[in-house]
């Protein structure tokens, strides 16, 4: 319960996204949205991936990055990149649907659309973008990939850890409600978890704190990058 608490929070935090939202948080809660982030503009951030074609909508509709670049799109480049993303869609769908609960399959399923999805975006920036600023682009687009996967790993370890480290306080919470003859008996029950559960609900806030800042500089340093790359006129 504690832990949803911090992911909801976390959410808010990260929904620093492009256009499309992207959450990290909340998205951790069961496996991951953007919105305002500090300085200059929206910054791309996680989505969930309990859907997790649906993570990417941040990398597609980087607005950030889509008032920086000169593109040049064309009907043809539209339906390849759309033709190429649900084919993607449809193969992450169903190596889910074949991997079942073997969680290593299921990665390799998330691996080979994250692939396949900076594929169909490289395809599409090639075609749309003039030379000189694809490489600048992709550079920026593995970055902001590489923090999202940084993010998304802290979030769900700390949410791990914090899982591991009030396991026993769970347990004594179910036999004193079991044990429990009254309300008062309850409430006394629940009360003692809280606190027993304390120092490991801060200890996952630090923690996904300090990953939030990792992420946000990580986005900073990859949009500075790009602009240096690519000089505003």
């Amino acid at each position: 319960m504690n832990g949803r608490r911090t992911m909801a929070a976390t959410a808010a935090v990260i929904i620093l996204g492009t256009g499309a939202v992207a959450g990290a948080s909340a998205a951790q809660a069961h496996d991951r949205n953007p919105g305002q982030g500090i300085g200059q503009g929206k910054r791309p951030g996680p989505d969930s991936t309990k859907g997790d074609h649906k993570g990417h909508k941040g990398a597609i509709k980087d607005r950030w990055l889509e008032q920086r670049v000169n593109r040049t799109v064309t009907d043809e480049a539209k339906s390849a990149l759309k033709d190429a993303l649900s084919a993607a869609r449809a193969d992450f769908k169903a190596a889910l649907d074949a991997a079942g609960d073997d969680e290593g399959a299921r990665s390799n399923a998330r691996d080979d659309y994250r692939t396949a999805v900076a594929a169909a975006l490289l395809a599409f920036d090639t075609a749309t973008l003039p030379a000189d600023q694809i490489a600048p682009v992709t550079d920026y687009r593995v970055a902001v990939e590489s923090a999202t996967e940084t993010l998304r790993d802290a979030v769900s370890s700390a949410k791990q850890e914090f899982k591991a480290s009030t396991a026993e306080a769970h347990a004594a919470l179910k036999e004193a409600l079991a044990a429990a003859t009254n309300r008062d008996e309850r409430k006394a029950a629940f009360a003692a978890y809280r606190e027993a559960i304390q120092p490991a609900r801060e200890a996952q806030q630090a923690a996904v704190s300090a990953a939030t800042g990792i992420f946000k500089a990580a986005i900073d340093a990859a949009r500075t990058a790009l602009e240096a790359a690519i000089p505003q006129t």
